[in-house]
């Protein structure tokens, strides 16, 4: 395992702006009366392989969660998805933009 996978393995997932960020924004958007997601399957499937992509981002969140919190504490599993799914929604924008 490379130093930066295992350096964001190491950290709760509280403390990674990767997901922080990404929750802030979603909460955000909720807030504001937003409520659907539109996502481009073709932008997400072309970053969805890459090491730092959503997918090895989700598990390493997950495997951190089972180990930090099991089913108690600050119920990240719903949390890093709510995360994840702005993620998505940003790589279809930006795929929109291109």
């Amino acid at each position: 395992m490379n130093n930066k996978a295992h350096s964001r393995m190491s950290r709760h997932w509280s403390s990674d702006p990767y997901f922080v960020d990404a929750l802030d924004k979603y909460t955000a958007l909720r807030n504001a009366g937003q409520k659907t997601l539109e996502l481009d399957l073709n932008a997400i499937e072309e970053v969805i392989s890459n090491r730092d992509g959503p997918a090895y981002r989700l598990f390493d969140a997950m495997v951190n969660i089972k180990e930090t919190e099991g089913d108690e504490g600050y119920r990240g599993a719903p949390r890093i998805l709510l995360a994840i799914l702005e993620h998505l929604g940003e790589i279809s924008k930006q795929k929109q933009t291109d």
